[in-house]
């Protein structure tokens, strides 16, 4: 890769889990390689400057500069999309916020790149501004496909492609999201000339072209009815200041210029994002204004500050908790003895035990003695292909017992405890009991323990296999969900419960 130049940032750390859980996505690991040019992703035609109408355009090319980690042994990673702020009429992507955002997610394991998207627009002209912004959608759409038509070269996951955008960078990631439909595209994209369908731009490319996930900073949208309950639940983060005079908070005029149409800001998204149950996170920072953390127009004036180191965290936990496995493990106790079971989300393929004592497994469902009666704290942690990991931990008590006292302890019931705690925020615990009764030779039932949304519909499965007697804790994350009541019902061949629990955000 002789085209790549080093920038370093960090040392590179160790990514096995027999060794130690280095934490890829969250902490930074990487130092960082950037592309020697930039990349053209598309050539399209942009309004010329000074602006004297619509219809006087040139072609220009569209680039990109990418970032990526170095030394790094995954073929296949997410990647993150950055898109400068500028109103529409200025700004590039060398602005100091996009190359920071670029170099904090490489660093930890994305390929990460910032766009360049057309500009020119006539401030006075309600249709003009709204042209500007479909051309802007247009140009993310033919950014992502053409990532994906090159994914084995840049070496992104195609499932795992996000949008963060900053104030007219926010407009165009949002806009991708939700204006998908021939009856949303608007009317002065239509005509004097027509700007053509979502896909215009490079249309060889045939790909998905909605991000998976989108971080809109100070960005609003055109109308909120935009997002409908059937649009495809892709979680959005919206960080706004309540006093941004540039782009409103709620409803209002962009830069309170009343010639520019109205837009509506985080709050009024929000609020439509609670009306649906659409998934969703939110930072809304009292008093403050436009890009509050540190910059003006993208650039810093002296440097980033304390918000910058908010922002960016919560940016990266925000991302990592949408490819992230989710690990989760039940265990059968019988004298000194412990059986351990797996029950993580699907598509893992590496698993780490602390077993409390000093000893450790990579087995997936490993079985370990104690030599010693006492309290252990047992840890899990898990990797799924594209090396996201995730960690749980739980506390058992190990009680050397002879065969006749331990069949004397065996609970004679079921039970299904209450999740605990509830509500709850995002995992919760559930406790259950599995009776001493005659089921054969094996010893054990068939046990399944789901979860059911408030529409009766199952949206996981915790447990579904044989279980021994005994007494079962199982977690679930619900991260990916949106707030309300949820209900978990454990069930036998001869035993069925139901309980009811809070998801409150």
């Amino acid at each position: 890769m002789n085209r790549f130049i080093i920038v370093i940032f960090s040392f590179v750390l160790a990514t096995s889990l027999t060794a130690q859980l280095t934490y890829r996505y969250t902490d930074s690991l990487f130092a960082v390689e950037e592309l020697l040019s930039p990349l053209t992703y598309a050539t399209a035609p942009e309004l010329n400057s000074p602006y004297f109408g619509e219809s006087f355009t040139h072609d220009e090319e569209l680039s990109m500069r990418l970032f990526r980690p170095v030394n790094d042994n995954l073929s296949q990673r997410p990647m993150l999309i950055c898109i400068h702020g500028g109103a529409f009429v200025s700004g590039n992507p060398n602005h100091d916020d996009m190359i920071a955002f670029c170099e904090l997610f490489a660093s930890r394991g994305y390929v990460t790149a910032t766009i360049q998207y057309r500009l020119g627009m006539n401030p006075l002209s309600a249709s003009s501004s709204e042209r500007a912004v479909y051309r802007g959608l247009q140009d993310s759409r033919a950014a992502i496909r053409y990532i994906k038509e090159n994914a084995d070269e840049f070496e992104v996951d195609t499932n795992h492609v996000y949008m963060l955008g900053s104030s007219a960078g926010s407009f165009v990631a949002l806009h991708n999201l939700f204006m998908n439909t021939d009856a949303e595209r608007p009317s002065s994209a239509q005509s004097n000339p027509d700007l053509g369908g979502y896909d215009a731009i490079e249309n060889q490319y045939n790909h998905n072209a909605h991000p998976d996930a989108v971080i809109a900073l100070w960005g609003a949208l055109q109308a909120t009815d935009l997002i409908q309950p059937g649009d495809e639940e892709i979680p959005v983060f919206l960080i706004h200041g309540t006093e941004d005079d540039i782009v409103p908070f709620g409803l209002d005029h962009p830069f309170q210029f009343p010639l520019l149409p109205q837009t509506y800001g985080s709050q009024s998204i929000a609020e439509r994002f609670v009306e649906i149950g659409y998934p969703h996170e939110t930072y809304f920072v009292e008093g403050e204004d436009h890009e509050f953390y540190g910059a003006s127009n993208g650039n810093w004036s002296s440097g980033p500050n304390e918000y910058w180191d908010t922002i960016s965290t919560r940016s990266i936990n925000f991302l990592y908790k949408h490819h992230k496995p989710t690990a989760n493990f039940a265990h059968f106790t019988e004298g000194n003895s412990v059986s351990f079971t797996d029950q993580s989300t699907e598509n893992i393929i590496g698993w780490h035990w602390d077993f409390g004592d000093g000893e450790t497994s990579d087995e997936q469902n490993p079985v370990h003695e104690y030599a010693t009666e006492g309290e252990y704290k047992v840890r899990l942690a898990v990797q799924n292909e594209i090396q996201s990991w995730d960690t749980i931990s739980s506390t058992i008590n190990i009680t050397i017992t002879s065969i006749a006292e331990y069949n004397s302890t065996l609970p004679k019931e079921f039970e299904l405890s209450q999740n605990y705690p509830n509500p709850f925020n995002p995992i919760t615990t559930i406790k259950y009991t599995i009776p001493e009764q005659d089921f054969g030779n094996q010893g054990s039932t068939k046990i399944s323990l789901k979860i059911i949304d408030a529409l009766g519909r199952i949206i996981a499965t915790l447990v579904n296999e044989h279980q021994l007697p005994g007494n079962y804790s199982m977690s679930w994350d619900a991260s990916n969900n949106a707030s309300g009541i949820y209900y978990y019902r454990l069930q036998s061949s001869n035993y069925t419960e139901t309980k009811k629990m809070v998801l409150l955000r």
